[in-house]
């Protein structure tokens, strides 16, 4: 059994995977130390994989250490792609660990995930397996909420559901479409232009709003609700893969 823990900025994502296959999922709010501790010391593990898009929580990792070792993922770890990313160090986890899912997801084969989250991320690999990069922008809540606290009589909307029109004859629905509308554009832009320097690459979907924006897009791209994790898994083989070369 291996446990995997992708630490966002709202909440926690908790997988167990035997082999290549996931046995159970868990969701905790952020910062939820004893929810974490609970999925890991409530079934046998034999390692611990975890990745946050923060600052690494030093108590969590003693608190898990003491139940499995731990395989702390940052942007700079090594990983089964080549990384052409510039600035290894700010790289967060999730992008690195999304990049080798969708890599995987698409062998031989250039890739884009986009994982529409707190922020909406969008990394891509090249067909020779090269992280090449790729763009960070608001998501549909913090659209909203920007929106809303930097303005004095705009409401804040909610941003679930879908919206077919552009032009809202409402406040709150020309609030919506500039959001959802917007964002949708800004995702079908990214995928077009990812498809012109690569035309036969695919494009995977992850994150809370990845559904919905896999149905908005309709344009043969793959949702997959558990990338990042898999991503990690992917990148934790990799380092046992390392480290067994080493005892060689």
């Amino acid at each position: 059994m291996l446990l995997v823990i992708d630490a966002g900025n709202t909440r926690v994502k908790m997988a167990l995977f035997k082999g290549d296959r996931l046995m159970r999922m868990a969701r905790a709010g952020a910062g939820d130390r004893a929810a974490v501790a609970l999925m890991a010391g409530s079934h046998a593990v034999e390692a611990i994989v975890l990745g946050s898009v923060g600052a690494r929580d030093p108590e969590l990792v003693e608190q898990l250490s003491a139940i499995a070792p731990v395989d702390a993922i940052t942007g700079e770890s090594a990983a089964p792609l080549a990384n052409g990313y510039a600035t290894r160090a700010t790289l967060g986890a999730d992008r690195l660990a999304n990049a080798v899912a969708a890599a995987a997801f698409f062998p031989g084969r250039a890739a884009l995930a986009i994982d529409a989250g707190t922020c909406i991320t969008y990394d891509a690999v090249d067909e020779q397996g090269t992280y090449i990069g790729g763009a960070i922008s608001p998501g549909l809540r913090m659209r909203a909420r920007a929106m809303h606290e930097y303005s004095e009589r705009l409401p804040l909307i909610a941003t679930e559901g879908a919206v077919n029109e552009p032009f809202g004859t409402t406040t709150e629905e020309s609030l919506r479409a500039g959001t959802l509308w917007g964002t949708q554009e800004e995702a079908a832009g990214f995928v077009r232009a990812f498809r012109q320097r690569y035309p036969h690459g695919g494009v995977v979907l992850t994150g809370g709003d990845g559904l919905w924006a896999a149905n908005a897009l309709k344009s043969g791209i793959f949702a997959h609700p558990y990338l990042t994790l898999e991503g990690y898994r992917l990148i934790h083989l990799h380092h046992r893969a390392i480290d067994a070369r080493n005892q060689r």
